[in-house]
């Protein structure tokens, strides 16, 4: 059916009409499951990545509006995408963790090095010799 998503596709009444009317009963589809991860793009957009989040919800919120007007593949559509960009969202709020503790790691093993390079200079053992002039 190749239907432009923003028209709806116009629906023949089978009862309205003598030509058409067979005496079958049509039976309509059950509109697909569509999970629209607000709840998770919510989540994303304030604690993880604000950046990535807000796209998510965006998308979230076009799923949610799309599946509310019966445009079902565009709902889809816009499901996977918010799905997509909040797992971009946890993973790039990952990376951002793990590189954070590694720059902490790094500078407390330069402090450490720092420190015990200038206690070592004040308090360095002497070596027998008397080093005052006389």
């Amino acid at each position: 059916m190749n239907v432009p998503y923003e028209k709806m596709p116009v629906y023949e009444n089978p009862l309205s009409t003598d030509a058409g009317n067979d005496g079958l009963i049509h039976v309509q589809q059950a509109p697909p499951n569509i999970r629209h991860y607000f709840v998770f793009s919510l989540f994303s957009a304030i604690c993880l990545c604000p950046a990535t989040g807000l796209v998510a919800l965006a998308y979230s919120l076009k799923s949610s509006a799309k599946a509310d007007v019966k445009f079902h593949d565009k709902a889809q559509l816009y499901s996977r995408r918010a799905l997509l960009w909040n797992i971009i969202s946890v993973i790039f709020a990952v990376l951002v963790v793990v590189m954070v503790l590694v720059f902490c790691y790094c500078v407390n093993e330069m402090v450490k090095s720092d420190r015990n390079r200038m206690y070592s200079n004040f308090y360095a053992p002497s070596n027998g010799y008397n080093n005052e002039i006389n």
